[in-house]
């Protein structure tokens, strides 16, 4: 079943607010890593952030739609 939200009068699924939300986390998170120099150690770093990524979307979503 499809869970749906109503922000401001429009309604959306719930995935595109996740979605939204998880670009947040992840441009926070990308700005604390790279400060840091965890990068440095990480084998490819485009790969890394796409896979945290897909972590920080995937764990609301399989929580909100179990």
């Amino acid at each position: 079943m499809e869970k749906i939200i109503t922000i401001g009068g429009v309604q959306m699924p719930a995935l595109i607010a996740i979605f939204i939300a998880a670009t947040f986390v992840q441009i926070v998170l990308n700005y604390i890593l790279s400060s840091i120099g965890f990068y440095k150690y990480v084998w490819h770093e485009g790969l890394f952030r796409t896979a945290l990524f897909v972590c920080i979307f995937t764990i609301p979503a399989i929580y909100i739609y179990q």
